[in-house]
């Protein structure tokens, strides 16, 4: 087990975000969080990559228990992530933020800089290494992300709403890039509202609502389920891929 999340409660007050949820991921899986707006979705997030403390239930990842570590810490042993609006470091040029990620396994710079020129190459950004994250569009900060999380090599990638803003060309774009990363042996996790991109790409879905888990099954299951249907599709099913 690569993620493994058990009886996971963030509690703001008297108010739950997320209420005793149990998540796992298997090394290899691409898993799929949906559920409504305010569902706890990028709470339990938080709470698996430390930005987070749990208020109660455990967190592990490669085997470790990474319930009190702090985000750097999960980083190092291989737990990556994107955030649902970009971070990027405005006036340093697209090498230096994506630099930022290769640091944390190569400590010189020449070594994190050839890291981070690869990683650009990837995602799509290998022309515009010298310009300033400011420059770019959403498309481009989301890779930026992206390549930013890949240099530090990790094991799990976790995506917050990466394809959240784009067109649906660029949907697409974004789709075939995920399944390039997961195809070098990244596993995945996504949280996405787009119900095509999940469709598309996840192998297991879980459903949030409310803070608790109401389904969980492969995307036809899930967007079959009636409960499902009720509380984030309405009444609309999605074509299936």
């Amino acid at each position: 087990m690569l993620i493994d999340a058990r009886n996971v409660t963030k509690a703001f007050g008297a108010f739950r975000a997320v209420d005793d949820a149990s998540v796992s991921v298997e090394e290899g899986d691409i898993l799929g969080l949906i559920g409504p707006n305010g569902a706890g979705k990028s709470t339990f997030f938080n709470c698996l990559t430390g930005d987070l403390p749990v208020t109660s239930g455990s967190v592990s990842f490669a085997g470790a228990d990474v319930t009190r570590l702090p985000p750097e810490a999960r980083a190092k042993l291989g737990l990556a992530r994107t955030f649902q609006v970009p971070l990027t470091f405005e006036s340093m040029s697209v090498l230096d933020n994506a630099t930022i990620g290769a640091l944390l396994r190569h400590h010189t710079a020449r070594e994190a800089r050839a890291k981070a020129r690869d990683v650009l190459q990837r995602v799509g950004l290998g022309h515009v290494t010298d310009a300033p994250a400011r420059s770019l569009g959403t498309p481009g900060r989301k890779r930026l992300e992206i390549a930013r999380a890949l240099a530090s090599e990790p094991k799990a990638l976790l995506l917050d709403e990466a394809m959240a803003g784009l067109t649906p060309t660029e949907v697409r774009d974004a789709i075939e890039l995920v399944r390039r990363i997961h195809g070098d042996g990244i596993t995945i996790v996504i949280v996405e509202h787009i119900m095509e991109v999940i469709v598309s790409l996840a192998q297991r879905v879980v459903v949030f609502h409310q803070g608790r888990e109401i389904a969980r099954g492969t995307p036809r299951e899930v967007t079959s389920d009636p409960k499902v249907i009720e509380a984030y599709l309405g009444r609309r099913k999605v074509r299936h891929a």
